[in-house]
């Protein structure tokens, strides 16, 4: 299979890890245990993604993140209630931390680290908290293809690409992780988890 191939396979998947998330918050109208950071972190992260896939030729990349901003924004709106001062001191701490990145051309170095930006506050919510019932399991489940995928289409490029390579073992890490947490509050809630997505909303 070509390198492209991968990498539009990665695109679909990509994108539909973004889309359970806002889906459940619009229906449901519960975010706990949904980081607002996160999702500010993610939006400034494609922005970034975009002007990184477009200096290095990639096109996946900067498609299938243009078109992720749509999703991406639309979950900052949904949490827009329960944002706090420090939700939007840290976005525009990393938003500080790339154009400085982009200027002195080591954008890709710090991109390699964005995942964790992205999904280390939602690990870290995830892991303190007891009330999950805002997280979208299918985006987690999802991610773990999302991860695999992109990782594979950075090993293949011609000179190995490790911030994708980056991308795909903290997001998998990140996922296992936070299934796992969910499994685990549902669990001592004597709730059974598929029933109760099942029970609110399709997520």
């Amino acid at each position: 299979m070509s390198p492209d191939v991968i990498g539009w396979i990665a695109s679909v998947v990509f994108l539909a890890r973004l889309m359970p998330q806002p889906i459940r918050l619009a229906r449901t109208g519960v975010p706990d245990g949904v980081s607002g950071l996160g999702a500010i972190n993610s939006v400034v992260s494609d922005i970034a993604w975009i002007l990184y896939g477009l200096v290095a030729g990639l096109v996946p990349v900067w498609a299938v993140t243009a078109a992720a901003l749509v999703p991406g924004l639309a979950t900052v709106a949904l949490l827009r209630r329960r944002l706090v001062r420090a939700d939007l001191l840290g976005g525009a701490a990393w938003l500080g931390l790339i154009l400085i990145a982009a200027v002195a051309g080591k954008l890709a170095l710090v991109l390699a680290g964005s995942v964790l930006v992205n999904q280390g506050p939602q690990v870290w919510t995830a892991i303190r908290s007891n009330r999950l019932e805002g997280i979208a399991k299918t985006t987690w489940y999802i991610a773990l293809a999302d991860a695999a995928v992109w990782g594979l289409y950075g090993v293949v490029q011609p000179e190995a690409d490790f911030a994708l390579v980056g991308y795909g073992v903290v997001l998998m890490s990140s996922a296992v992780t936070i299934l796992l947490r969910v499994w685990w509050t549902s669990r001592r809630s004597g709730a059974d988890p598929l029933l109760a997505d099942l029970a609110v909303a399709p997520a």
